[in-house]
């Protein structure tokens, strides 16, 4: 019991440290709001998808718990692939540029790996390298 309590008034610490830090950062370094905003809808997303799977873990089990019958547990089947298509609705669909805007230079042989990776992203890799090196 103390364990858990410990363990409990562990992590309330750790959290309410890490969210000053996050808004104090926020308010001081101007060039870092973009940054952070974009991690706490990150962690939103996270959150959201984590209830959103305990909620159809907790139909599943009640549904198989209270009733054997085969009819229950399809509809239960067809309840969570529609929850997965309403999830896949939220994904908005990714627009097409045109190729003649996007001309990606490299001093270098083109990376297959990096090929996947928005423009923004293969520059910051780029530029990591370049200070390791």
């Amino acid at each position: 019991m103390l364990m858990l309590t410990f363990i409990t008034i562990s992590i309330c610490l750790f959290l309410i440290f890490v969210t000053g830090w996050t808004l104090t950062t926020y308010f001081v370094k101007k060039d870092s709001q973009k940054l952070i905003r974009k991690e706490l809808k990150s962690l939103f997303d996270i959150c959201k998808m984590l209830f959103i799977s305990l909620k159809t873990l907790v139909e599943i089990l009640a549904s198989s718990s209270i009733s054997s019958e085969s009819g229950e547990v399809n509809a239960v089947k067809q309840n969570i692939s529609d929850e997965d298509e309403q999830i896949l609705n939220l994904v908005q669909p990714v627009q097409e540029i045109e190729s003649g805007l996007l001309e990606v230079v490299h001093e270098k042989d083109v990376d297959t790996a990096l090929s996947s990776f928005s423009p923004e992203v293969v520059d910051v890799i780029n530029e990591e390298e370049e200070k390791v090196a």
